[in-house]
């Protein structure tokens, strides 16, 4: 039996009922849930840039030597801008061949397409580019938090979690993240709306923006194969299975597509892999992480490794909590391969963690449904108050040498 508020009520997923007129039903008379998900997600970043101007000239903080639009654009942002700017035929200073194809070209595409509007450099381009994929993830999120639950408050308050999710500083900086969570989340929503195609779509730019997509790719297989197996075996008609088939085929062309380029440029077979292996970000399933803390436990461990192992074993028991939801067993599938993709690779990059496990979205449902009994003058501080928190972890970790 289904627990109340859940919109399936089994583990067999079955075709969600249409979005949008649920979405009108729960929304109310005066305030879009579209538009009260877009605004909070919008007001929960203008509160962290507040947060990290404040601190920026303080402490700590001031060895870093950063304006706000200096934290804006560090880091991983030059090397998108360079990548817009010169493609991956140019390789200035350090940045060598074999480094710079770890940087999916996606997000530097959607930079130079708008630096083409005349008054527009790529700085501009590419923080409108975040500021508007954010927006629109946020948007996507409360439609499909509301698909999944029929819950206002829940669907917000999953923005409002991943808004303020440790490694969120991403969202106000010129990295790619952004981009790539609008696609997936828009991506989910089709799956669950069964827009097969849209979904594959979807998929496939997502590929050309990070290799996350293998999650979203895993997602529409695990969807689309059950019909397209139940309709071959009942012998149905190919129009009653062509989009599930078709969205199965294609989904993976953005991300194979860049695989394939990668190994043609740098002239190896492996392509991408042989690149994150010379960025030391292989796979090692996690044996950094145990390493780090196992010496954390025997030897004590500086702050700085300490909260990163805190948020990787939040996000491990926030991942079983999540398994627990009746959901679409494909939403599943997502969820449990962004967590691999984001804590699998190593020995470096353990800072970064905190970053790659932002696509798992539907890890703050659990959460999400815990905080939906409580008053909103406790959530609206709350929420506050973790804002504030995601903000001075990712700059603290910026001041110790760490990449965001």
């Amino acid at each position: 039996m289904s627990r109340p508020g859940h919109a399936y009520s089994g583990p067999a997923a079955q075709p969600a009922p249409p979005v949008p007129a649920a979405a009108d039903q729960g929304a109310g008379p005066r305030f879009p849930l579209a538009l009260a998900g877009v605004g909070l997600f919008a007001g929960i970043r203008l509160l962290a840039l507040g947060v990290s101007a404040f601190l920026l000239p303080r402490g700590k903080f001031q060895t870093l030597h950063y304006s706000l639009w200096h934290l804006i654009a560090s880091w991983d942002s030059g090397r998108y801008l360079t990548i817009a700017a010169h493609g991956y035929s140019y390789v200035p200073g350090n940045l060598r061949l074999d480094v710079i194809f770890a940087w999916f070209p996606g997000y530097p595409a959607a930079i130079d397409a708008l630096s083409w509007i005349p008054g527009v450099d790529a700085d501009r381009s590419a923080l409108t580019v975040t500021i508007a994929a954010g927006l629109a993830a946020a948007w996507g999120l409360t439609r499909l938090g509301l698909a999944l639950t029929g819950d206002r408050r829940i669907s917000l308050l999953m923005v409002a979690l991943w808004a303020v999710a440790p490694g969120s500083l991403a969202w106000t900086m010129l990295y790619s993240e952004a981009l790539f969570c609008a696609l997936a989340v828009w991506s989910l929503v089709a799956l669950v709306e069964r827009r097969w195609l849209t979904a594959a779509g979807l998929t496939i730019l997502a590929g050309t923006v990070r290799s996350t997509a293998v999650a979203l790719i895993a997602a529409v297989a695990v969807a689309a194969l059950p019909p397209v197996i139940r309709a071959v075996r009942a012998r149905e008609p190919v129009g009653a299975w062509w989009r599930p088939a078709a969205a199965l085929v294609t989904a993976p062309l953005g991300l194979v597509g860049y695989w394939a380029y990668s190994a043609w440029a740098t002239h190896h077979l492996g392509g991408f892999v042989w690149v994150e292996k010379n960025a030391h970000n292989s796979f090692d399933w996690g044996d950094a992480i145990i390493l780090a803390a196992k010496q954390a436990i025997i030897y004590g461990s500086n702050a700085s490794v300490a909260l990163t192992l805190l948020v990787i074993a939040a996000a491990v028991i926030l991942t079983a909590c999540s398994l627990t939801e009746r959901i679409p067993v494909y939403l599943h599938a997502y969820t449990l391969v962004v967590i691999v993709l984001a804590l699998a690779p190593g020995p470096f990059y353990l800072g970064s963690k905190p970053r790659f496990l932002l696509p798992a979205m539907l890890l703050g449902l659990p959460l999400a449904r815990l905080l939906a009994k409580a008053r909103i003058w406790v959530l609206i501080p709350l929420i506050a108050v973790l804002a504030a928190a995601s903000t001075w972890f990712g700059i603290y970790l910026m001041t110790t040498g760490w990449a965001p």
